[in-house]
């Protein structure tokens, strides 16, 4: 999978701006820019880049309403962890924070990750233990 940093090469448009855009986001683009908090650690930086590339891609240019950043959390969680890398961490942990440092990314981004799955997936990560009768 193409990381986060690849698929800014790919938009040769896009310029990072290292300054916080504003007190209450550590992150923010108008589609063409894109505004980072230089005090981001490593994963969170990761993280934020893949939700602002998210906007990007879609042609937002200005804040969204909370629908669509909801969908774009969901999405960058989707670009940051493919379903394989989740279910291998997911087969010896169950522990939000512990999935996120081994998949180095946020603990929100994991959340969001297992919020995208659908019944099977589910199943797949964590299937029914067998009753003993």
């Amino acid at each position: 999978m193409q990381g986060v940093w690849a698929h800014l090469r790919d938009l040769a448009q896009a310029v990072i701006i290292w300054t916080r855009p504003h007190p209450n986001v550590p992150a923010a683009t108008d589609g063409r820019r894109i505004w980072v908090d230089p005090k981001l650690s490593n994963r969170e930086l990761r993280c934020v880049l893949a939700h602002e590339l998210i906007h990007i891609r879609h042609g937002h240019t200005r804040c969204q309403p909370p629908s669509i950043e909801r969908q774009v959390c969901l999405e960058a969680a989707q670009l940051l962890i493919t379903f394989e890398d989740l279910r291998r961490v997911a087969g010896w942990s169950r522990n939000p924070q512990v999935m996120a440092e081994e998949l180095d990314v946020t603990e929100q981004v994991v959340l969001d990750r297992l919020a995208t799955l659908d019944g099977d997936q589910i199943q797949a990560l964590w299937p029914p233990s067998e009753h003993i009768a």
